[in-house]
């Protein structure tokens, strides 16, 4: 394992979470459910980034193999994403 890993991890997971508050702030000002959708699909990015982090020190799958779970996350990262352009 390269040690770019880690950084790669903590980078996901953190950039996430400021989007996902970001996001949650911009809905509560304005009201706009896309801006849910968008907080919402950044929070699943926040959960793939802990997992990330999580699989560095336990006997979990890395991310490198595409295991149900993961699959399960992106596909509804890409649901939130898609539903949040269509949303008038």
């Amino acid at each position: 394992m390269t040690m770019m890993y880690p950084f790669v991890a903590v980078c996901l997971a953190g950039f996430a979470m400021i989007q996902a508050i970001v996001g949650f702030v911009s809905y509560r000002r304005t009201g706009r459910n896309k801006m849910l959708l968008v907080s919402l699909a950044f929070c699943i990015f926040s959960i793939k980034g802990v997992y990330a982090l999580i699989s560095l020190y336990t006997t979990f799958q890395p991310l490198g193999v595409p295991t149900l779970p993961m699959l399960v996350l992106d596909l509804s990262i890409v649901a939130l994403l898609y539903l949040s352009i269509l949303k008038e």
